[in-house]
């Protein structure tokens, strides 16, 4: 579990649908450098994000390091008082 609190169910259906492949993805374990984010998943998993806050997310808010681990994605998403915190947890 993410010190933030419960993981949004929709990153990782997202995360297992793109790398069926991979058993399981600990939530802060370096998806970029595992290679189950890359640049094309990255997009997608954005607009998803975007789609779960109702709300448009600037790449001028965002660094890679926003979405390095789901813990991460978490924290800087969905956690209390963040951008957009008004979505689904």
């Amino acid at each position: 579990m993410s010190p933030t609190g419960t993981v949004p169910e929709f990153i990782t259906t997202f995360l297992r649908a793109k790398c069926p492949d991979v058993d399981s993805v600990g939530v802060d374990e370096d998806l970029v450098d595992s290679g189950v984010l890359n640049s094309m998943h990255f997009v997608e998993l954005l607009y998803l994000i975007e789609a779960e806050l109702g709300t448009e997310i600037s790449l001028d808010e965002v660094t890679t390091d926003d979405f390095r681990t789901i813990s991460r994605i978490t924290q800087r998403f969905f956690a209390p008082g963040q951008h957009g915190s008004g979505g689904t947890a």
